[in-house]
């Protein structure tokens, strides 16, 4: 194994950068020794990769140490309570994002920005969330990313993210299984015990919630890989389940994560990835649906074609559902949103089914249970 995916080099690394050496308590290193040797093994890294990749954990295990850290720092952090979050799952690229970033919009509803998550450490106050210096380094080093990754998945400093990014430093996450050929470390995340990574998960929603305030609405359609967990850590939790025709949701999230792949892994073989990136969703999908069913939490369903045609109906449905009041101000707020984020679009997102060996008929099938179950709408030109 590469000196730079080898775990005591990287926690030595990330101790020095931090100045702190007290990686606290939920555990990682199991789950982090998984992904190290799956990266040195499988993902065919060349030397200038291996070392992002390593610089990248790095980074984890530092913001790791500086939670840690500042939960030390400000105990009454761990007397936060988490009351009622608002959860987007279901199929991905089925609206979770728009409507994740309409709800930001609406007075007393929390979301979680991507430069808060990047950098939590300290935690954040109410008065400076919009001005905040860390903004300005969170947005620097988004400006690198090609354009292109803005077409597939919009994204911002100051926009709301999906919460992979509070459990991202306990190491049991989907997102290096996009990143990376990882089939050793798929199955083992497929087969782990999430509650370290929702132990994570709580504890910086804690950390951000501090000095803030506010209900959390979240996103992240891979919760449904874990659901029964997250209920375990948010048993009031309220559910927004989010659909769209599979035909159309498969092949583009085959087409961004691909595309996520080409550029820290180099080369994808897009039919291989594309097979393999099904078989995920409709894992995800069948384990959410079973726990759905067994445990019968609060849950609203929202179409995507609904969504599109009346997103500020839906926003209120989802808020009456959640029991958070839709005021005039949020309505205008929402508004202006729709508005802005319609005028800010990079451009089209364009992918097909046979560009990953799919075919939208086989797709349609193998989740014909699903549109069955919902009443999801086939859509046109799929």
């Amino acid at each position: 194994m590469p000196v730079t995916l080898r775990r005591a080099a990287l926690m030595d690394a990330a101790a020095a950068e931090a100045g702190l050496d007290d990686f606290g308590d939920v555990p990682f290193a199991e789950a982090l020794d998984a992904l190290l040797a799956s990266l040195a093994d499988e993902a065919g890294l060349d030397g200038v990769r291996a070392d992002a990749a390593g610089a990248g954990i790095v980074r984890l295990l530092v913001k790791r140490l500086r939670l840690v850290d500042d939960r030390k720092r400000y105990p009454a952090i761990a007397d936060e309570a988490v009351r009622a979050p608002i959860v987007i799952v279901g199929l991905p690229r089925s609206g979770s994002t728009h409507l994740h970033a309409l709800l930001g919009e609406v007075e007393g509803i929390r979301t979680p920005r991507f430069w808060e998550m990047a950098l939590p450490s300290p935690p954040p106050e109410r008065e400076s969330l919009g001005t905040d210096p860390r903004i300005a380094l969170v947005e620097a080093e988004l400006a690198r990313t090609p354009l292109e990754l803005q077409v597939r998945h919009p994204f911002a400093a100051r926009r709301p993210e999906q919460c992979n990014l509070l459990h991202d430093w306990a190491f049991i996450n989907q997102t290096p299984i996009a990143s990376y050929h990882v089939p050793s470390y798929r199955d083992w995340v497929l087969d782990a015990d999430h509650t370290p990574a929702y132990d994570a998960h709580l504890r910086t929603l804690q950390h951000l919630q501090w000095r803030t305030g506010g209900r959390w609405a979240l996103k992240y359609p891979k919760h449904l890989l874990s659901l029964e967990t997250l209920l375990a850590t948010y048993p009031d939790a309220v559910l927004v389940w989010t659909h769209r025709d599979p035909a159309v949701v498969v092949p583009s999230a085959c087409s961004l994560t691909s595309y996520m792949r080409e550029l820290t892994s180099g080369t994808v073989d897009r039919e291989r990835f594309g097979r393999e990136w099904a078989v995920l969703e409709e894992l995800a999908a069948r384990r959410g649906v079973s726990v759905r069913d067994r445990m019968a939490p609060p849950i609203i369903d929202v179409h995507y074609h609904e969504l599109m045609a009346d997103p500020i109906g839906t926003v209120a449905s989802v808020l009456a559902f959640a029991g958070v009041p839709f005021d005039d101000r949020s309505r205008a707020a929402v508004a202006a949103f729709i508005t802005a984020d319609a005028r800010g679009r990079p451009g089209a997102h364009r992918y097909s089914a046979e560009e990953f060996g799919l075919r939208p008929a086989g797709l349609r099938r193998r989740f014909g249970w699903y549109i069955e179950r919902f009443g999801v709408r086939v859509e046109d030109g799929a």
